[in-house]
């Protein structure tokens, strides 16, 4: 495989011409190290979808990031192609069958019920179910002083980023206000909330910015078969979050929602001191509101084609402020999603969706077959199937054999591609290869449930209460494939790249890269913490 960045190649380069010529001249000088080490997350964004935007993308963000940077194929290590299982790759290293962190939620018997990847049983907003250290902690246990930020809408993405350490940052929705975990936030937050005050925002209208060049690059007018919208806005524009349930909650699903992190992000640099000595310091940032625009009308839809046009000024204003106030040349960047995204069902060859509750159904029929009348089937989410309570109590020939059945009648799906037995699939990654080994990492053999699936290629699951236009969590290519772009540490401008290179990155790498521009330790040379089950 291809070196992950400039600098790798550097290095084999210089001890290759040693070898082969002891007299050559000494290697250019160390590169001095970052004052800020940024993490930039476009949540739900698949390399396909890119490709195609990328040339009609001039607006200066992304033609600066392309012309600084290295543009690669990232590629998710497993089926956890989900925001909280990403992020929390992006921040520790590990997949999901070893940071814990399964799904965006996932059913623990415990409790008995489906609690979020950061909601505590009780009820409150956690991190414990983490098993792996992240930058937060590589920061904090350098014990240097410097400073770890992570900015998002989703509070699974800005937890998991970092770990357990560091000043946590998300939006609520409910009350539009910005919130920290295990604390308030800083005086500076509340100063930005009160100087650019959301309610003055968020009751205008998102309406398209050039509805006849939309209509050009989409290739299609403002409503596509299987569109649905989002945070209850309809399928065309415009959508004016007057008209939704909660206005300040429908910022989710707004370019506005790009921006609110955005500018927080840059107030943290004033309001962090980040970036104001030698010694690097790390902000993450996760622009949760791609995701929610991608799942209401698709990627090739014209919301996100609007979103993505108006995120690409965005990204340039904000590169000109970290110059501005942490120096041209003096910060550092990786540019890249949590996951990518099928396309919309309605265009793929023999796609379709399938529902949890479907699912649920079907595996809790062939249940019965085996174990009499009752309820056999707690949960269904993506990727696991758990048995209920009363399932697990039957008498364990009675039990393995339902789940034959289960296991059977699910294979029977026209959408759905594999189905085994967890634990016929879990543990010992290290002993399997190919989809073996992408599927294992995806699993807990304690968390997970008892059988395990994937969807099939263009089909997609979703909630039976909250439709999508799309979605994502799969083996499936467009799900694993995501951009990464990288502007190293003394990198020099080149001419914007017009396409990606022929380097797949593996994205539990990511991290280890992180750290090394940080000057710490990687969180996956931190020693492992011992969380609740």
């Amino acid at each position: 495989m291809a070196r992950l960045t400039a600098l790798g190649a550097l290095v084999a380069l210089v001890a290759l011409g040693a070898a082969c010529h002891p007299a050559a001249p000494a290697p250019p000088a160390p590169v001095a190290p970052p004052r800020l080490v940024v993490l930039l997350v476009i949540d739900q964004w698949p390399e396909w979808a890119f490709d195609q935007k990328r040339p009609h993308l001039h607006g200066g963000g992304f033609d600066r990031l392309l012309a600084e940077g290295e543009w690669h194929v990232g590629e998710h290590p497993s089926a956890a192609t989900m925001t909280a299982p990403g992020h929390a790759l992006l921040g520790t290293g590990e997949p999901a069958a070893s940071s814990g962190i399964l799904a965006n939620a996932w059913w623990h018997r415990d409790v008995g019920r489906l609690l979020t990847a950061t909601e505590g049983r009780d009820g409150e907003t956690t991190d414990t179910w983490l098993r792996a250290p992240g930058l937060g902690e590589s920061i904090a246990a350098a014990h240097t002083g410097a400073r770890a930020v992570s900015v998002a809408l989703k509070e699974r993405a800005s937890i998991l980023m970092l770990g357990h350490a560091g000043l946590r940052l998300w939006y609520d929705g409910t009350h539009g206000a910005w919130r920290a975990y295990g604390a308030e936030p800083p005086p500076w937050v509340r100063a930005r909330e009160a100087a650019a005050p959301l309610a003055a925002r968020i009751h205008a209208a998102w309406t398209p910015t050039d509805p006849a060049e939309l209509a050009r690059l989409s290739g299609g007018p403002d409503i596509a078969p299987g569109e649905i919208g989002e945070k209850g806005f309809g399928i065309t524009f415009p959508h004016a979050p007057d008209t939704t349930p909660s206005a300040s909650d429908a910022v989710f699903a707004t370019p506005l929602g790009n921006d609110l992190v955005l500018e927080l992000a840059t107030a943290a640099l004033a309001g962090e001191h980040l970036g104001a000595d030698a010694v690097p310091d790390y902000l993450a940032l996760s622009l949760s509101a791609h995701d929610y625009v991608g799942h209401g009308w698709g990627q090739e839809s014209w919301e996100m084609w609007d979103m993505e046009r108006r995120l690409d000024r965005a990204l340039a204003t904000f590169m000109a402020a970290l110059d501005a106030q942490v120096g041209a040349g003096k910060w550092a960047m990786i540019v890249t999603s949590d996951h990518g995204v099928s396309p919309m069902p309605e265009r793929m060859p023999h796609g379709g969706r399938l529902t949890y509750g479907q699912i649920a159904a079907a595996a809790n029929r062939a249940a019965v077959a085996e174990l009499g009348p009752g309820e056999w089937v707690a949960d269904a989410r993506y990727p696991s199937v758990y048995l209920s309570a009363a399932a697990l109590a039957q008498p364990a020939h009675d039990r393995d054999m339902a789940l034959e059945k289960i296991v059977f009648a699910l294979r029977s799906f026209p959408g759905i591609a594999r189905v085994e037995r967890t634990a016929d699939v879990a543990g010992h990654c290290e002993t399997r290869t190919g989809e073996d080994l992408a599927l294992c990492l995806a699993l807990d053999p304690e968390r997970s449930g008892e059988v395990t699936y994937l969807p099939a290629a263009g089909w997609v699951t979703v909630l039976d209460d909250e439709p999508e236009a799309t979605a994502h969590g799969s083996l499936n290519a467009y799900d694993r494939e995501v951009p990464l772009i990288m502007l190293s540490p003394g990198r020099t401008a080149h001419a914007p790249l017009a396409a990606h290179d022929a380097t797949t990155v593996q994205m539990v790498r990511i991290a280890t890269v992180l750290a090394r521009w940080l000057g710490v330790t990687p969180p996956t040379n931190l020693p492992r913490a011992s969380p609740p089950r």
